[in-house]
């Protein structure tokens, strides 16, 4: 029987709020998980000459204004003094650099960067490879994880801006520390998304640092790691001055809990908290994660760490909804013609590779068409959601072989939205999917782990020993709509389908 909440009354509020690379989504929950009040903002990025950065001034006027705004709209509802809670997701290996004082002293680098494979090659060489980076870490070192940045640094940084650095920090405690005040910590989650951390230990490793070349490098960036704290751990109250500005009454200052990482997040707004559970993610990227208390088996799949304790399994495909937002039109999901065109989009197959994908083999970008790219905009888009569910069964599968025997298949994220996408991928994948009620699984996911939190800190407060655990909270708040099944008239198409797409792909997956 899931532990119901002893100490947060049921009239809370919690804030999640998911900093994205494509946008700001804060959503204002009850505890039953209700959205009650929901605010966007879109982000600009710094994508000159390759590279994919994000000013972390432009993030600080994005926590301040999401702020205002979320207390605008719930001060019109009557809920603002129910604001109690804020939890924050944000993307996975995107990090800056903050002098003392929290300002920028370099934008963060994003998970997407183009640029970064040369540096995360040679800083990998000087480690002794990927067996070297498992033995420390437990875990692959990926190009997109953060260390890359501080190998890029090494060569493009100057020594004056390493020397000004005081704080190294993922996107999500950069957020949380614009709220704040406090830069000094991080979770495990983010950290776990640097590759410098212990995935076994949740502890920093130094010996992740030799892929820097220089000794006065390492030393600087070792100084640089903020302290890593437990999910229970506030960062902090709001800083005085952010709910001044946001006109909160006095009394009202939510308090912010460790932040997650995106994957994280829409894992367990998702639902998926035990093993055997796989929340896939339709956003900007495409993403197929699942929880362990195991490391994979095999060494393909990224693996990072929960905030509450079991291992995140990952494949991340960069190339999701905005592959088909360009490819396809920003406007695709109102294509009503796309339903009518027959499984397999009559023979046309699209590689979705507007950026590289080194997981499947493809290190440059590469759409394209076989056999000719379509005239007709119908096909042209249902093609395009093929691709994308393609490269999500392949995904399931890696997370098969890895050692996962997956019980249930969750969806979420704008693309889930479409009907369509998910009848796509549940014949592809020939399994039912559950599509989440609310589409923001990061933001929902962001709450969750807020609010589990927020609860066990209250029980260890007052002496309640009974634990209560982010399973507990995700069942209160986490709902499900109707179960999306496979289309018994598709399954052979998609079958060959996806056989035609892997013989297509310079690594030839195995079926």
């Amino acid at each position: 029987m899931p532990e119901p909440l002893r100490c947060i009354p049921s009239s809370t509020i919690i804030a999640g709020i998911d900093f994205s690379t494509g946008g700001v989504k804060a959503l204002a929950f009850t505890v039953t998980g209700k959205v009650v009040a929901e605010v966007r903002l879109p982000t600009d990025l710094w994508t000159a000459d390759g590279v994919s950065e994000l000013n972390l001034m432009q993030l600080e006027g994005q926590a301040r204004t999401v702020t205002r705004l979320l207390a605008s709209k719930l001060r019109m509802l009557g809920r603002l003094d129910d604001w109690r809670i804020i939890g924050i997701s944000a993307t996975h290996h995107t990090a800056g650099r903050t002098d003392a004082d929290g300002n920028q002293v370099r934008r963060a680098i994003c998970w997407n960067d183009q640029t970064l494979a040369p540096y995360h090659s040679s800083g990998l060489n000087r480690l002794g490879g990927q067996e070297r980076a498992r033995e420390l870490t437990g875990g692959p070192w990926a190009v997109r994880y953060s260390l890359s940045h501080l190998v890029k640094d090494e060569l493009m940084l100057p020594k004056l801006d390493w020397d000004r650095t005081r704080w190294i920090l993922p996107h999500g405690p950069l957020a949380a520390g614009y709220l704040t005040g406090r830069f000094d910590c991080t979770s495990v989650s983010s950290a776990a998304s640097t590759g410098i951390m212990d995935l076994r230990t949740n502890q920093w490793c130094r010996d992740m640092l030799d892929a820097l070349d220089q000794p006065s490098y390492r030393e600087l960036a070792w100084n640089n790691l903020p302290k890593i704290i437990d999910m229970n751990e506030p960062v902090g109250t709001m800083a005085e001055h952010v709910a001044l500005d946001a006109r909160l009454p006095a009394g009202i200052r939510p308090v912010v809990y460790p932040t997650l990482d995106d994957q994280a997040a829409g894992l367990i707004g998702g639902g998926a908290v035990d093993a055997g559970q796989v929340a896939v993610i339709l956003g900007n990227s495409a993403v197929v994660n699942s929880s362990s208390n195991e490391l994979p088996r095999s060494s393909n799949l990224d693996a990072m760490k929960l905030n509450w304790g079991p291992y995140l399994w990952m494949r991340c495909y960069s190339n999701g909804a905005q592959f088909i937002d360009q490819v396809a039109g920003r406007n695709w999901h109102q294509c009503k013609e796309a339903d009518a065109v027959p499984p397999g989009s009559n023979g046309t197959i699209v590689l979705p590779f507007l950026l590289s994908e080194p997981s499947v083999g493809v290190n440059r970008a590469q759409v394209t068409w076989f056999p000719s790219e379509p005239m007709d905009y119908p096909t042209r888009v249902r093609a395009c959601l093929e691709a994308i569910g393609y490269l999500i069964t392949l995904g399931i599968r890696e997370h098969q072989a890895a050692g996962q025997n997956i019980s249930q298949i969750t969806v979420s994220g704008g693309m889930a939205q479409s009907q369509l996408m998910c009848e796509i991928l549940a014949s592809i994948l020939n399994r039912p999917l559950v599509r989440l009620e609310v589409s923001e699984g990061p933001a929902l996911g962001a709450a969750v782990v807020a609010l589990a939190g927020a609860e066990t800190r209250s029980r260890c407060q007052q002496g309640i020993n009974q634990p209560f655990t982010a399973a507990d909270a995700a069942n209160l708040m986490v709902s499900f709509g109707p179960t999306i099944r496979p289309r018994p008239d598709w399954l052979e198409d998609y079958r060959q389908g996806l056989t035609e797409f892997t013989r297509h792909l310079p690594n030839k997956q195995s079926l």
